[in-house]
């Protein structure tokens, strides 16, 4: 599996992402790197990561902890944000075993990847 390296920002083409997206229309609290808690709506999500939509200010390299459906508290790492829009990769990625429920619960349309 190849290794981002989030400490800068970068982008190398149309679609760089290590694992296919499913699509969810979801309601997450998630908490700032100040400790704040905030709201945000995940649009897709994969076992590495997920696009979130969120107003608020957010830096590459922000560390952000989502309560997640199914597997409860997970750390992700901003990797950009622009326009109202977040991409985020996760600490560690989905088990395979959680992720068709975790995507059932968050409202997974269409065929779940």
């Amino acid at each position: 599996m190849r290794k981002i390296d989030t400490s800068k920002a970068h982008y190398v083409g149309l679609d760089q992402r290590l694992s296919p997206r499913s699509d969810v229309y979801c309601r997450l609290p998630f908490v700032l790197p100040d400790g704040r808690q905030e709201m945000c709506t995940c649009v897709n999500i994969s076992a590495d990561g997920l696009l979130m939509r969120y107003e608020g200010a957010l830096e590459a390299g922000d560390v952000l902890v989502f309560r997640m459906p199914i597997i409860g508290r997970t750390g992700a790492r901003v990797i950009w944000s622009l326009g109202g829009k977040t991409g985020v990769q996760f600490d560690r990625m989905i088990a395979v075993e959680d992720y068709l429920p975790l995507i059932r619960a968050m409202g997974a349309r269409g065929d779940a990847n």
